[in-house]
């Protein structure tokens, strides 16, 4: 019988394997191996103490089997008692000093252990015994996979894996080194195999599940996970990794689903509880959503992370989240979080001195409160620029992330700029510049050349990075309507017409046209002729392939443009090339294609200077009614109202400021000097 017990077991049919075992032991209980079945297939089914009870007769009866030893010591290892394990493994070799089994449980015990020069001797005493065995083989691969020498372990991991292609802890080992030297698709490869034998090994799939996050294969990714929650449905890891996956697929309904689940099998969660709230949001059940953190609020009143979850809920729903802080501050009176809301909601809508006030005491409470760090900071560049530098430079030592560090370094040199030291303020920016955001890539400036078919009929609206043109649009938007066309700049593009901050090469089938332009407008609901259209970008093949549109033309001085793009961004989120003079050249073509389409067409070109509206608001209205034909002009004081930053900082600098930088950035500003005369500005 115990040949139909090993067959079932081998087949994956413990539960017939423990009839048959039970059925033997009935009869012959006074038999070790009896007993020793039963314990195989008590294992099998997951029913560990029980297994060990069994193995434990077995011994009882049979002390002298090293194998019923090396048996135990096994499972104690899969329960993960490590010191029960070890114990007895050393009783196995006392029995039996040639128990190779032994010795690979003992190296993998120090290994983990972190104990190598343990596992470097227990794998001699192995080697010793057998040296071409395949288990010998792995633990040695092992240790010097532990030693650091991937090359070499991987080479035995192959080798062993060659010898048995279906060892899953060959595989396994395989897989994991694969992980650990970076070459994930090979990783998936081994592990895949791995968890296909095994496919109830929970770690397998968790090391599966790493290798496809590295390769980026959500599908499997998602299977994989799924099939690590039919084994491990509590599993947190598993359920935040699936629930972000969900989200990133947009199923708010499983996303709900796992963050329930989530929030069950740790209650207060703060990631949970978030995912939990937005996913009713996202099905439209604001009331579900903000219950869910009150709820959390009302348990744990103590907790400001709840607070926070709460207050940034409601103001995503109503705009403004004031009666919460003011709840959360009556709650917990001294919290610096809290009073960092408030100074952060204070200097969102103007009211700087209690923002001044709310930073200054969440402070008090905490240096490590950066939203409060940057309240105090910008309140500082405003009136005491030196105090901002010295907060500066405690502020650098903290930034540890590339956008830490470059918004450090922005503010020095705003504050430098303050107090006039324009060199140490060039010195700051350029070092800024350095650091490079994922922004949107500059597109090629393409010259003028034969285009598909032309034909487009309607208004073209251009300004170059670093013109704020955002109250120019705010101005023309009332005026305007659906008209007006901004929609290039949004995260997702309304339109694709090949005219957007992605410029195909022209000749290519995505290269923009006449017809795609046209074609876009139309999509709309509207029609060309009718349309103004903001385009972040110009250059020869656009005004070729636009041909019989108008061009509206909105410039400041090419000069002070590259130094707003270099320090405030700009309005097409272009990246700032890390080499100041890169910009420049890129600039420079942009205007002179400009200059070119005002001095040759083929559009008619309406060039409105946009360098100080703030004086000039009366003038560019009328100049903007006039280019675009419209019924009415702009409203003036919208025009002369800038779109300041946070803490009513400018969002960029004064008209002509690039002059106090011609000595840091001469040769960049020598790029830009002939297209800034072509467009009437003055040399120096």
């Amino acid at each position: 019988m115990s040949d139909h017990i090993l067959v079932a077991l081998r087949s994956g049919q413990a539960a017939e394997a423990l009839s048959l075992a039970e059925a033997q032991l009935a009869e012959q209980p006074e038999l070790a191996e009896n007993h020793y079945w039963q314990a195989l297939a008590l294992q099998s089914l997951g029913r560990k103490d029980e297994a060990l009870a069994a193995i434990d007769a077995a011994i009882a009866r049979a002390p002298e089997r090293s194998d019923f030893t090396m048996t135990r010591s096994v499972m104690l290892l899969g329960g993960r008692d490590l010191t029960q394990a070890q114990s007895g493994l050393m009783d196995a070799l006392a029995l039996n000093p040639n128990a190779l089994e032994a010795y690979i449980g003992l190296i993998h015990i120090a290994l983990g252990q972190s104990n190598v020069s343990e596992a470097k001797r227990l794998l001699r005493l192995a080697e010793r015994v057998d040296d071409a065995d395949p288990d010998v083989l792995l633990a040695k691969g092992a240790v010097l996979q532990a030693e650091g020498d991937l090359d070499a372990a991987l080479a035995l991991f192959t080798r062993v894996c060659e010898q048995r292609p279906d060892s899953v802890l060959a595989l396994s080992c395989l897989g994991n080194a694969y992980l650990q030297k970076g070459m994930p698709a090979f990783a998936v490869q081994a592990l895949s195999r791995a968890s296909s034998l095994s496919p109830a090994q929970p770690g397998l799939l968790r090391a599966l599940i790493q290798a496809l996050l590295s390769e980026n294969d959500l599908e499997a990714l998602s299977q994989a996970l799924d099939r690590l929650l039919v084994l491990l449905p509590d599993d947190c890891d598993a359920l935040k990794l699936r629930l972000q996956l969900r989200q990133h697929h947009g199923d708010a309904h499983g996303v709900l689903a796992d963050a329930e689940v989530l929030l069950a099998a740790a209650p207060g969660d703060v990631v949970a509880l978030n995912h939990l709230s937005q996913a009713h949001l996202s099905l439209g059940d604001v009331d579900a959503a903000r219950a869910v953190l009150d709820a959390a609020v009302s348990a744990a009143p103590d907790q400001d992370a709840f607070w926070q979850l709460r207050c940034a809920l409601e103001d995503g729903i109503s705009g403004d989240n004031k009666a919460l802080i003011d709840r959360w501050l009556a709650a917990r009176p001294q919290s610096g979080a809290a009073l960092e809301a408030l100074a952060v909601h204070a200097e969102i809508r103007g009211d700087l001195t209690a923002a001044t006030t709310a930073a200054e005491a969440a402070l008090a409470v905490s240096e490590a409160h950066p939203m409060a760090q940057f309240v105090k900071l910008r309140q500082e560049v405003r009136d005491n620029p030196e105090a901002a530098l010295d907060r500066l430079a405690l502020l650098a030592q903290r930034a540890r992330s590339p956008e830490a560090q470059r918004m450090v370094l922005a503010w020095i040199g705003l504050a430098s700029d303050r107090l006039g030291r324009y060199a140490d303020a060039a010195d700051a920016f350029t070092r800024m510049s350095q650091i490079v955001l994922p922004l949107k890539a500059l597109p090629t400036p393409y010259p003028a050349r034969d285009v598909p078919e032309t034909g487009a009929d309607g208004r073209l609206l251009w300004a170059p990075v670093g013109a704020r043109i955002e109250p120019v649009l705010n101005a023309l938007v009332p005026v305007l309507g659906a008209r007006l066309l901004a929609d290039r700049n949004q995260p997702s593009p309304a339109r694709d017409d090949g005219f957007g901050a992605f410029r195909a090469e022209p000749g290519t089938e995505y290269a923009g046209s006449a017809f795609s332009w046209r074609t876009g407008v139309q999509a709309l609901g509207l029609q060309p002729a009718e349309v103004v259209d903001w385009l972040p970008q110009w250059d020869g093949y656009t005004a070729a392939a636009l041909a019989g549109t108008e061009l509206t033309a909105l410039i400041i001085d090419p000069r002070d443009a590259l130094i707003n793009w270099l320090v405030f961004g700009s309005a097409q989120s272009f990246v700032f090339h890390p080499k100041i003079k890169q910009s420049a050249k890129w600039l420079a073509a942009v205007f002179q294609a400009v200059a070119d389409t005002i001095a040759q067409g083929p559009q008619a070109v309406h060039v409105i200077r946009i360098d100080a509206p703030g004086t000039d608001a009366p003038a560019i209205a009328a100049q903007l009614q006039s280019a675009l034909a419209m019924d009415a002009a702009p409203d003036a004081t919208v025009l002369a109202t800038p779109v300041l930053a946070l803490g009513g900082m400018p969002n960029q600098f004064p008209a002509g400021h690039w002059r106090n930088y011609r000595s840091s950035f001469a040769e960049a500003f020598d790029l830009l000097t002939p297209a800034a005369v072509r467009l009437g500005y003055p040399q120096d």
